[in-house]
């Protein structure tokens, strides 16, 4: 679907952190969850914890809050905390803003700094969207929105309103919105089911086809 020409050395130059925060987001859309990931990294950069947004995972798992609707990414990335740790040092990164809820978790907890890489594409479908300042660079923005809106497409068809709210959007958005189409419709729904003994069970598998199209999404 594309060429990938130029993708190593921009995966290679993204912040570790903000390449962290994609990995597991891209995990939970192959496992079918919300494709929303975040990382909680000290004061020197080091990523002390992990999370993925595991409200629609059945109970049971590693994450304290999976199966409740709790259990979006940065409050499974904040559960792992310790309570004597310092949070005002450290910098909780997401593959996308915060809701309120996090939000306010975030600074219930003192985190001193949040840095995310795309707007909540639910959000602005919603009409609750706001123009955001993102962290990473433009093509970071169209793979966080690619994973988030291929799975609103799995869920709801190419009708869901957050798809139809996108496709209408700035000239990014929509291209990532068509995109997400396309993806979708190529893992049939269910990216599971062409995953087995796949170079796209990683992140950089799955994106290294499409680079093309996602630095045009991003120009």
């Amino acid at each position: 679907m594309g060429s990938t020409g130029g993708f190593d050395a921009s995966w290679a130059a993204l912040a570790p952190a903000a390449r962290r925060c994609l990995e597991p987001a891209h995990r939970s859309w192959l496992d079918g969850g919300l494709p929303v990931g975040a990382v909680l990294a000290d004061a020197d950069g080091v990523i002390v914890t992990e999370g993925r947004n595991r409200a629609h995972d059945p109970p049971g798992g590693a994450d304290p809050l999976q199966g409740a609707p709790l259990a979006h990414a940065e409050l499974n990335a904040l559960a792992r905390a310790r309570t004597p740790w310092d949070l005002a040092v450290h910098t909780l990164w997401s593959s996308h803003q915060p809701c309120g809820m996090c939000a306010a978790a975030l600074a219930f907890t003192g985190v001193g700094t949040v840095r995310y890489l795309a707007p909540d594409p639910w959000a602005v479908g919603a009409g609750r969207g706001a123009e955001v300042a993102t962290a990473g660079p433009g093509w970071a923005e169209v793979v966080a929105n690619l994973l988030f809106l291929a799975d609103a497409v799995r869920v709801g068809g190419p009708d869901h309103r957050t798809v139809r709210t996108a496709l209408t959007g700035d000239p990014r958005t929509a291209r990532t919105a068509r995109l997400a189409v396309e993806v979708a419709a190529r893992s049939g729904g269910d990216p599971a089911d062409s995953r087995a003994d796949s170079p796209e069970d990683s992140l950089a598998g799955f994106l290294a086809p499409l680079w093309l199209r996602i630095t045009r999404a991003a120009a």
